[in-house]
C-alpha cells in the first residue's frame, strides 16, 4: 500500500510532469495510474479511491499553504516546489514537507493569538475550509456555539483569508452586508471558480464540495493534532558583541533576531543540513575543524531546528529579554549586521527581568560562548520566568511550576518502617541539603532496603532509579556512551546511548518542581573517579556548565532536583579507602547494629511478626542470639546486621534459625576467616552461642 510519503511524492511528480496546470481529476488518475504500476500498491486502497483522494486534497492544500503548490486554474508546482522535489530524496521530502506545515501552523497559531476565544475558534474554521470547498454560515455557527449573526459580524469586520469560501447554505453567495468590503467589488463566483469550485446555472455552488459540520470538525481536529504534535523548543541567541546593545534594542524594535554570517556565501533557503554543511567546510576551510563544528551547529540550529513558536531569549547588559520565533528564516544580503534572520514576538515583560533573577539551572546556560544554544532542556524554567513576569502570550506548553519540596514524612510512616520518626527527618534533611547522602554500615544492616524506602518516601515511584555498582562499571555505564545499533539498513554502527543516570537528569528538567532520586547500591565496589568522571564536579558546584565527556552539550549542568543516596558495605571495603572527592561531596550516616536505627531493630519487628502470626514463636532468642555473635567476632566493621535473620520462615518452624545460620550467617563468617581453617567457626556456631547465652543467665 502506497504509504504518505510515497502518495505525496507520486502526486508532486505527476503535477511536474505534466508541464502546466492539471485537472484535479487528472492528478487523481494519474496518481493512481503510477500507483497500480508500482510494486506493493495494495488493492485494498486501489479499491478505496474516496480514502486516496481525501489524502490528496489534504496533501495538496498543505502544499499551497507552505508555498510548494498552487491550485488556481488547476493544480501546478511553484518553482520552491520543484526545488524541493529535487532536494529531499525518498522519504525525506515528506519528512520535510511535516515540518513545514508543521512551522506554518506555529506561524497561524501566533497571528490568531490576540482573539478572543470565539473569534479565535471562527478564524481557525475559516482556515481549514481550502480551495476547491466551501461551507455555510451556519455549519460554522453550529460548531463554534454561538450565532449566525456573530460569525457574519467578525468575518465582515476582519476578513480574514479564505473569507470568500463561506456561502450561504444554499451555495449563493452572500450579499454585500455578509462581506468584508474588499470582496465587494470582487466576483467571488468566478474567484471561487477558478479555485476550482463548481456552480450550477442559478450560481450555485456544488453541494457536493460543501464541508459540512462533521468534514468541518474533523479537519479541524486534524490540524489541532497535529499543531499539538509539534516539539516546541526554547533557544539562547546573542547579538554579536561588538554590536550587542543596538542590535538587541533593533530585535525588539523591529520584531525579529538575528545572527551573524560574516564570510558565508549568500544562501538560497530552504537549505538541508547536508548542504549547509559542505558550505560551511568550504566557506570556513581556514578555520579549524571544531570551529567549523560550532559554526554549523550554529547555523544548523538557526536555519533548520529552530520552529516558529520556539521560545528565543536574549542578553543585553543584565537584562534577559523573550519572545517566540515568528517565521521561517531568511536570508538579507543587503544587510550587514543581521542578514539571517526570523520574525519574533518580543515579550513586553514587567519589569525587565534581571539575570541574577532567573533560575540558577537557566543562568548557568546563559553563561555560554556560542551564538545560538539550546536551551530546550530548561524550556519549565523559560515558560515559569514568564509566567512569573506576566507575559501576555499564548499559551504556554508547560504546567504551572511548583517549589520543589520533600514531602513530609508521616510518623506512621516511621512506624511501619520501625525507625524513629525524628531520625527519618534527620535523613531527610541531610539529603536536602546536601543533595548526596551515603548509608555505610556493615553487611545486613537494611542500607539498600532503607536507601528505596526513603527515596519512595520523598519523590515519586516513576522519579526514583537503582543502579549497583561493581568492579567493572564504567562511565559509559552509568551516564552515557557509544553503543552498537542496528541501522535501517540493517548494518552495524556506533550510536550515543544514555545510561541511568543522564536518563533520570533528562527527567528531572521535565519536571523541575520535582525530586528525582538516584540510589547507587555498593557505591564502593566501582573505581569511582572512572565512573562519575567530570560529573565529580557536578555534584559539588550544581550550577557551573561544564563539558561532556561525549555529548555536544555545550553548558551541562547537573539540576537541583536531583538527589543522590549511597549504600557502602564497610565490610567489602573500608571506608576510609574511598575516594576523598567523594567524601567530600557526600554526607555520611552508618547504620551498625550496635547504633539506632539499628540497634534492637531485631526484636522490634520479631514482636511485630509475633502479634500479626501468633503461632510464630519459635528461636525467640534470636535477637540475643545475634548480640552474641556480635560480640564474639570482636571487629566492629565484622558485625552481621539484624537483616540475615529477619525472615518470617525462621520463627514458624523449630530448626528454622539452624538452617538460616547454616546456609547464610557461618558461609560469612568462613569468608572473613578463610585463612584460620574450619576450626576457626566453632565459636560462632549457635549452640556454642546459646550455652553462653544461658550460662550467664545462670
Amino acid at each position: 500500500m502506497a504509504d504518505s510519503a510515497q502518495l505525496l511524492r507520486t502526486c508532486m511528480e505527476v503535477i511536474r510532469d505534466s508541464g502546466g496546470p492539471l485537472p484535479p481529476e487528472k492528478v487523481y488518475a494519474g496518481v493512481t495510474a503510477k500507483l497500480s504500476s508500482a510494486p506493493g500498491d495494495a488493492t485494498a486502497e486501489a479499491d478505496n479511491p474516496e480514502h486516496r483522494r481525501a489524502q490528496l486534497d489534504r496533501f495538496t492544500a498543505e502544499a499551497a499553504s507552505i508555498g510548494w503548490l498552487d491550485r488556481i486554474n488547476g493544480w501546478s508546482l511553484t518553482v520552491p516546489g520543484e526545488r524541493a522535489l529535487d532536494a529531499f530524496p525518498g522519504d525525506q521530502l515528506f519528512e520535510e514537507f511535516k515540518l513545514r506545515t508543521s512551522e506554518f501552523r506555529r506561524q497561524r497559531e501566533l497571528a490568531l493569538s490576540h482573539l478572543s476565544g470565539t473569534e479565535m475558534m471562527i478564524a481557525r474554521l475559516v482556515d481549514v475550509v481550502t480551495p476547491g470547498c466551501w461551507t455555510s454560515f451556519e455549519a460554522i455557527d453550529r460548531i463554534v456555539g454561538t450565532s449566525v449573526e456573530d460569525v457574519t459580524s467578525y468575518l465582515v469586520r476582519v476578513g480574514p483569508a479564505g473569507a470568500h469560501r463561506i456561502l450561504r447554505a444554499d451555495g449563493s453567495i452572500p450579499g454585500p452586508n455578509q462581506l468584508h468590503a474588499r470582496f465587494h467589488d470582487v466576483d467571488l463566483q468566478r474567484k471561487l471558480a477558478v479555485e476550482g469550485v463548481e456552480f450550477d446555472a442559478a450560481g450555485r455552488a456544488s453541494q457536493r464540495q460543501r464541508l459540512a459540520v462533521s468534514a468541518l470538525r474533523e479537519r479541524l481536529r486534524r490540524d489541532q493534532e497535529a499543531t499539538d504534535s509539534a516539539p516546541r523548543r526554547a533557544w539562547l541567541i546573542r547579538a554579536a558583541t561588538t554590536t550587542k546593545a543596538d542590535l538587541v534594542t533593533r530585535w525588539i524594535a523591529e520584531g525579529f533576531v538575528s545572527i551573524p554570517a560574516d564570510r558565508l556565501r549568500s544562501l538560497t533557503l530552504p537549505i538541508s543540513p547536508d548542504l549547509l554543511r559542505e558550505v560551511v567546510d568550504e566557506d570556513f576551510r581556514h578555520e579549524s575543524y571544531n570551529a567549523r563544528d560550532v559554526r554549523f551547529e550554529e547555523l544548523n540550529g538557526f536555519l533548520n531546528r529552530m520552529r516558529t513558536g520556539d521560545y528565543v531569549l536574549t542578553l543585553s547588559g543584565s537584562s534577559a529579554y523573550f519572545g517566540r520565533i515568528a517565521s521561517s528564516p531568511s536570508f538579507l544580503v543587503d544587510d550587514r549586521l543581521a542578514p539571517l534572520r526570523r520574525f519574533a514576538q518580543w515579550e513586553r515583560l514587567t519589569p525587565t527581568p534581571a539575570l541574577d533573577q532567573l533560575p540558577r539551572s537557566l543562568q548557568a546556560k546563559l553563561r555560554s560562548t556560542s551564538s545560538v544554544v539550546d536551551l530546550t532542556e530548561n524550556l519549565g524554567e523559560v515558560e515559569q520566568v514568564l509566567r512569573d513576569f506576566n507575559a501576555g502570550t499564548a499559551e504556554l506548553s508547560t504546567e504551572p511550576g511548583r517549589a520543589l519540596a520533600f514531602p513530609e514524612i508521616s510518623e506512621e510512616a516511621a512506624r511501619d518502617l520501625l525507625i524513629d520518626h525524628d531520625w527519618l527527618l534527620l535523613q531527610a534533611d541531610l539529603l536536602w541539603e546536601y543533595k548526596q547522602l551515603i548509608f555505610h554500615g556493615p553487611p545486613g544492616t537494611g542500607k539498600t532496603y532503607l536507601a528505596q524506602k526513603l527515596a519512595r518516601l520523598l519523590a515519586d515511584v516513576n522519579a526514583v532509579k537503582l543502579v549497583q555498582f561493581h568492579p567493572s562499571y564504567t562511565y559509559e555505564d552509568f551516564f552515557e556512551g557509544f553503543r552498537p545499533i542496528q541501522n535501517k539498513d540493517g548494518k552495524v554502527e556506533f550510536g550515543l546511548h544514555p545510561g541511568p543516570f543522564r536518563s533520570l537528569v533528562d527527567a528531572a528538567r521535565k519536571k523541575p518542581g520535582e525530586p528525582h532520586i538516584l540510589i547507587i547500591d555498593e557505591i564502593n565496589r566501582a573505581n569511582l573517579a572512572k565512573v562519575f568522571g567530570e560529573l565529580y564536579f557536578l555534584l559539588e558546584y550544581r550550577d557551573e556548565p561544564i563539558n561532556l565527556l561525549y555529548s555536544a552539550d555545550a553548558a551541562f549542568t547537573l539540576p537541583e532536583n536531583i538527589f543522590v543516596i549511597g549504600t557502602m558495605n564497610t565490610t567489602d571495603r573500608s571506608i576510609a579507602t574511598v575516594d576523598a572527592a567523594i567524601r567530600r561531596r557526600f554526607v555520611f550516616t552508618e547504620l551498625h547494629p550496635a547504633v539506632p536505627p539499628t540497634a534492637g531493630l531485631l526484636k522490634l519487628w520479631l514482636d511485630r511478626l509475633v502479634a500479626a502470626e501468633p503461632g510464630s514463636t519459635f528461636n525467640n532468642d534470636a535477637p540475643e542470639v545475634l548480640e552474641a555473635l556480635n560480640e564474639q567476632v570482636g571487629r566492629r566493621d565484622l558485625a552481621l546486621g539484624p537483616s540475615f535473620l529477619m525472615q518470617p520462615s525462621i520463627y514458624r518452624r523449630p530448626d528454622g534459625l539452624e538452617r538460616a545460620w547454616a546456609a547464610s550467617i557461618l558461609p560469612l563468617l568462613a569468608e572473613h576467616h578463610y585463612a584460620s581453617g574450619p576450626e576457626a567457626l566453632e565459636e560462632y556456631r549457635l549452640d556454642v552461642l546459646r550455652r553462653g547465652i544461658a550460662g550467664r543467665r545462670t
